[in-house]
């Protein structure tokens, strides 16, 4: 509700640089409020910004400026005129917004924007873009997910603290969703008591083509993540092709846990062919907080999501340790070489080409439809993945057998 202080209503276009201050709450936006070229909109400590029903507040042009940083003790508050479901906080290309204690409640009316309470735009090139540095930011009440952040935008430095709670849709049931170029800066936080606790990774690409283009690391952050969500998606390191250009590296930390949406496909690099893979994946937990990639369907199967893809020759940088990789063996759609006596060859995991070294250890592979290591090249019937690792409740071999080893003028039946 209104307190007895006289509001102070604003127009939906800010031409200026302005500061909205305490004394002045509380502050009304009437409807989508845009802020013009060059333009910084300072939020003072204590200030409460409220939004009559499907309002919003909209950064796009270039040197537009957001400066909401308020204290521990005196808080900024985004929130519904007389508890309206609001629109949202959008942020995008070269525009940039810095948060500090602030709190949105009750946003996200804007079906367009998947219900969220705050977006985050980039430009879909990269480097990706830091639109907003986010420290002790708190999103509750969200009808969608409390942030979406895409198009290679990205988190500022400096951004920690992110609570988002009882949000999420039933489309759209998570509290957090992100591009691949944002993974590496997701602030720490509690992300718990939403419809669903996983963070839904979309996977987006850059630049024109497929796959994540930067080094970075998926950390650790209190709950899984859900890659994909849509049996279409790949979730791919690397540009791909011989013209990639560079190498991108993924970095996965202990305890991480990954849910493949059913159909997705994890993908080291997409194509195949004598040529130097562009992605690295270095996925290393331990015994007491191992890696774990599994399905993400309510009741999962054997060939629920396709499994882990090497494309290109793999770098020797890669390493996959102290992990556990279940429900795999779908469809790969894929036809490798191999003397193995085999009619499909979906995997837990494919090398197109021979790897440098057996670089897969400890890693326990089950319950998959298909092989547990699919050893697609033609040449030498090394490296060999079966003394380091397990294999459990598979349908097909738990290693096969690459063509133009000795012997395979017949095929051979495997283990």
């Amino acid at each position: 509700m209104v307190s007895d202080a006289s509001p102070t209503m604003h127009p939906s276009s800010i031409e200026r640089s302005e500061t909205w201050t305490a004394s002045g709450s509380p502050h009304i936006v009437q409807g989508d409020t845009r802020l013009a070229e060059g333009a910084t909109l300072t939020i003072e400590p204590c200030a409460r910004v409220l939004f009559r029903a499907d309002a919003s507040l909209t950064l796009m042009r270039p040197n537009t400026r957001l400066v909401a940083e308020g204290t521990a003790q005196r808080p900024i508050t985004f929130s519904g005129l007389s508890g309206a479901r609001w629109g949202q906080l959008t942020v995008e290309g070269a525009a940039r917004a810095s948060l500090r204690h602030v709190t949105f409640t009750d946003g996200g009316a804007d079906r367009f924007h998947s219900n969220a309470s705050l977006v985050l735009r980039g430009d879909s090139a990269t480097p990706a873009k830091p639109v907003a540095r986010l420290d002790h930011v708190t999103i509750d009440g969200s009808a969608g997910p409390g942030l979406v952040v895409e198009r290679t935008g990205t988190f500022a430095p400096g951004s920690t603290d992110l609570t988002v709670t009882r949000s999420g849709s039933e489309a759209i049931p998570f509290p957090v969703v992100v591009g691949e170029h944002a993974l590496d800066a997701l602030p720490t936080g509690s992300y718990t008591g939403n419809r669903a606790d996983e963070i839904l990774v979309e996977p987006e690409g850059a630049n024109g083509r497929g796959g994540l283009q930067e080094d970075a690391t998926l950390r650790d952050r209190g709950v899984p993540y859900r890659i994909g969500d849509s049996t279409v998606d790949r979730f791919v390191i690397g540009a791909g092709g011989r013209d990639a250009g560079r190498r991108t590296t993924l970095t996965i930390e202990p305890g991480v846990v990954m849910r493949f949406h059913p159909g997705t496909r994890f993908e080291i690099e997409h194509f195949t062919g004598d040529f130097a893979a562009s992605g690295v994946l270095r996925a290393v937990g331990t015994a007491a907080r191992p890696i774990v990639m599994t399905s993400a369907a309510p009741t999962p199967r054997a060939g629920d999501w396709s499994g882990l893809w090497y494309g290109g020759i793999p770098s020797a940088d890669n390493r996959l340790e102290h992990a556990s990789i279940e429900y795999t063996g779908g469809d790969c759609g894929c036809v490798l070489s191999t003397c193995s006596d085999v009619a499909r060859h979906d995997s837990a995991i494919i090398f197109s080409e021979a790897p440098p070294s057996a670089f897969v250890r400890d890693v326990r592979i089950a319950h998959g439809r298909g092989h547990g290591v699919f050893r697609g090249w033609r040449g030498a019937a090394s490296p060999d993945f079966m003394a380091t690792n397990t294999f459990e409740d598979l349908g097909g071999c738990a290693q096969t057998m690459p063509s133009l080893v000795p012997g395979c003028g017949a095929r051979q039946s495997c283990r």
